[in-house]
C-alpha cells in the first residue's frame, strides 16, 4: 500500500502542474484579449453584389472583392461604395449593428450608361469639402467627370458654415458649372467644428466611430483639411486609420463658434516577427472620378486609398471619358505609403480630328513669287546666250 501511494504522488503532481500551466495560459490569453474586445466590440457586414467579383470599398480605403466580409466597430456608420468596370458605382451609408450581429447587404449594379457629364464646381468661400451621393471627392474648386446624366445629391461642408445640400442635375455630354455660396453660422447657432489633416494622406477619419471621410491633397498638393461640421459642443473621440500605420486617436473638445484643429502624423506599425510586406497608395486625379487600374486590374474610382499593395514597383493607370489616359510607375515600400495625383489632359474628339496646319495666303504668294522670279532669271540667261 505504501509503495502504491508513493508511486502515485509524482503522477498527481504532474497532472496538477499541467492543469496549472493550462490555467495560467488561459488566464494570460483572456487578460490580453479582454481589453481589445471591451474597447472595440465588433459586428459583421457581409456584402454581395450582382454581378459578383466587384470591388466593395468601405470608407474609401478598405476594399475587397465581392462577396466581402468586413469586421467593424459595433454601433457605427460607414460609407460603402461598390465598383465594377462597365457599371454605375453604387454608394450608400451602412450601419454596423450591435456586437456579434451580422448585417447582409446585396448591391445590384446597373450597366453604366454612355450618357455621362462633367461637374465643374466651386464655392464661396472656396476649400469646402465636396460630397456627391455619399462619396467624398476632396475640396473646392473641383472638377468631377463621368457622372451619370441624372440627378445627384451635392453636399458642401466647411468649418464655420452651415452644411449646403442641394439636388444637382448632370446633362449628357455637357459640363455643368456651379458656384455655390455657403452661409456662415449665426452667433446663436451653437455649432462647432473639427478640421483634420494627416501625414501621410489617405487616412480614414472617424468621429465617435462614425466615418467622416479620407484625407486627400488640396489644390496646391498639400494636405487639404477634412471638415466635420455642425457639431454640438462637447467631447468627441477622433480616430484615424490607415493600413500599416498605428491608429491615431485623440479627444476633440468642441465649443460653439470655434474650430478644433487636428494635425495628425501617423506612425508606422513596428514590424514584428512577421515583417510587413505590403504598402499603401493614395490615388487622386484632376478631374476626380477617374477609373483606377493597378497593374491592369480595376480598383475603383478616384479619390481612393489602395491598401495591401505588395511592396515593389506597380503601374497606376487613370482613365476618364473625354480625357487622355494617364499612368505612372510607383515604387511601394513595405509598410509605407505613397501618394499619386494625376492631372488628366482632355482628349482630342474623334469627330474633330487634329487638322493639318494650313499655309497662310501670304506664304503661298511668297512661294509663287519666288518661282516666277527664278523662271524669269532662267529665261534671261537663255536669251543672252
Amino acid at each position: 500500500m505504501v509503495l502504491t501511494s508513493v508511486s502515485c504522488m509524482p503522477l498527481k503532481f504532474k497532472k496538477s502542474r499541467s492543469l496549472l500551466l493550462i490555467a495560467i495560459l488561459i488566464f494570460a490569453i483572456a487578460t490580453c484579449t479582454a481589453p481589445v474586445f471591451a474597447a472595440a466590440p465588433t459586428s459583421i457586414l457581409q456584402v454581395s453584389s450582382s454581378p459578383s467579383n466587384a470591388q466593395a470599398c468601405l470608407d474609401q480605403w478598405y476594399c475587397q472583392g465581392t462577396p466581402a466580409t468586413f469586421l467593424e466597430t459595433a454601433d457605427s456608420y460607414h460609407s460603402l461604395t461598390v465598383y465594377q468596370a462597365g457599371y454605375t458605382q453604387s454608394s450608400q451609408t451602412v450601419y454596423a449593428p450591435d456586437a456579434g450581429e451580422t448585417t447582409s447587404i446585396n448591391v445590384n449594379l446597373v450597366s453604366s450608361p454612355s450618357q455621362t457629364g462633367v461637374l465643374n464646381l466651386d464655392s464661396n468661400p472656396s476649400n469646402a469639402g465636396v460630397w456627391i451621393d455619399n462619396v467624398y471627392y476632396g475640396t473646392t474648386p473641383q472638377t468631377i467627370g463621368d457622372l451619370n446624366s441624372a440627378t445627384h445629391t451635392l453636399i458642401l461642408k466647411k468649418a464655420g458654415y452651415f452644411d449646403f445640400t442641394v439636388p444637382m442635375s448632370i446633362a449628357s455630354g455637357e459640363t455643368t458649372n456651379l458656384i455655390e455660396t455657403l452661409t456662415p453660422y449665426t452667433p446663436a447657432s451653437g455649432y462647432g467644428d473639427i478640421q483634420i489633416t494627416t501625414t501621410p494622406l489617405g487616412g480614414a477619419v472617424y468621429v465617435d466611430n462614425n466615418y467622416e471621410g479620407i484625407t486627400v491633397a488640396g489644390v496646391n498638393g498639400a494636405s487639404s483639411p477634412l471638415y466635420v461640421t455642425q457639431l454640438s459642443p462637447g467631447s468627441y473621440i477622433v480616430s484615424i486609420t490607415l493600413a500599416n500605420y498605428q491608429t491615431y486617436t485623440t479627444t476633440a473638445t468642441v465649443t460653439a463658434g470655434s474650430v478644433y484643429t487636428i494635425q495628425a502624423t501617423l506612425v508606422p506599425v513596428t514590424p514584428g516577427s512577421t515583417p510587413i510586406t505590403n504598402g499603401v497608395i493614395t490615388v487622386e486625379s484632376n478631374p476626380a472620378g477617374a477609373n483606377i487600374y493597378l497593374d491592369n486590374a480595376f480598383k475603383g474610382i478616384t479619390p481612393l486609398t489602395l491598401v495591401n499593395v505588395p511592396e515593389g514597383t506597380h503601374i497606376v493607370l487613370l482613365r476618364l471619358t473625354g480625357y487622355q489616359d494617364w499612368q505612372v510607375s510607383k515604387n511601394v515600400p513595405a509598410g509605407g505609403s505613397v501618394d499619386t495625383s494625376g492631372i488628366l489632359a482632355p482628349s482630342t474628339s474623334p469627330s474633330s480630328p487634329t487638322a493639318m496646319p494650313t499655309q497662310s495666303p501670304v506664304a503661298v504668294f511668297t512661294i509663287l513669287s519666288a518661282i516666277a522670279l527664278c523662271s524669269a532669271i532662267i529665261m534671261l540667261q537663255k536669251k543672252n546666250r
